[in-house]
């Protein structure tokens, strides 16, 4: 009686310690960044002494090989918890780039060019020719066109700001290639006097062709008006009353 009462405290107390080793979320864990598969698309990720449920969206989901777990991240969405600092991702539309930062997905660009967001020779590369004012974005100075194709937005602290109206017959558009770069053309050869500006000095023609402005400051400008029987046209490259 003695040795079955032995028996059985002994082994109630190794199934007590076997429980406590499966990994669970918010469980103390001792190798950084270490993951663990819990479900065919979800794992567990150590961080900061604690494990973090992790989303694997990727076409692989969640694996084992060789003792090793390895969550698939080559899509993710903002928000997702993440293992690898400073990596990039597109999120699963397409539309947006992610940076892992503090153990967190993070949209970082938008991508709504024709290119989109895509994953090459495991580099991601984002067309963010076209996007939406206030966007988030990452080179300053950087150029777009809105969707309406009616807007030139310049990339500003991590945002994109209002650059230029483009009023003119050919609006905002995209032009050049892959291989030799892509530029964003603005036609303000049409505009408004208090419209936003970019090329200080630049003259254009109100919508009504009675008066000549200028670029001063970031914004059009009335700069002469023209006599009655003349209009503000633009010829030879040189705008003016004719």
């Amino acid at each position: 009686m003695k040795r079955g009462a032995f028996f059985v405290v002994v082994f109630a107390v190794l199934a007590g310690a076997l429980g406590a080793c499966k990994p669970k979320p918010g469980g103390s864990c001792k190798i950084e960044t270490k993951e663990v598969c819990v479900e065919d698309k979800k794992a567990l990720a150590c961080h900061d002494g604690k494990w973090e449920e992790m989303s694997c969206r990727g076409p692989e989901g969640c694996s084992k090989s060789a003792g090793e777990h390895q969550c698939d991240q080559a899509v993710a969405e903002n928000g997702d918890v993440c293992n690898l600092a400073d990596d990039y991702v597109c999120t699963g539309d397409k539309k947006g780039m992610l940076q892992c930062t503090k153990n967190k997905w993070t949209l970082v660009q938008s991508c709504l060019g024709d290119r989109a967001c895509v994953m090459e020779k495991k580099k991601v590369t984002c067309d963010n020719s076209v996007a939406n004012l206030g966007d988030v974005c990452r080179e300053e100075e950087d150029y777009a066109c809105s969707g309406d194709k009616k807007t030139a937005l310049a990339c500003r602290k991590g945002q994109f700001v209002q650059a230029s109206l483009c009023k003119g017959p050919r609006g905002c558009r995209v032009t050049g290639s892959k291989e030799q770069g892509f530029k964003v053309e603005c036609d303000d050869s049409v505009a408004t006097a208090g419209d936003a500006c970019e090329k200080e000095e630049h003259f254009s023609c109100s919508s009504d062709e009675r008066t000549i402005l200028k670029c001063k400051s970031k914004k059009f400008e009335v700069e002469e008006k023209c006599r009655s029987k003349e209009k503000c046209q633009i010829k030879g490259g040189q705008v003016g009353c004719y």
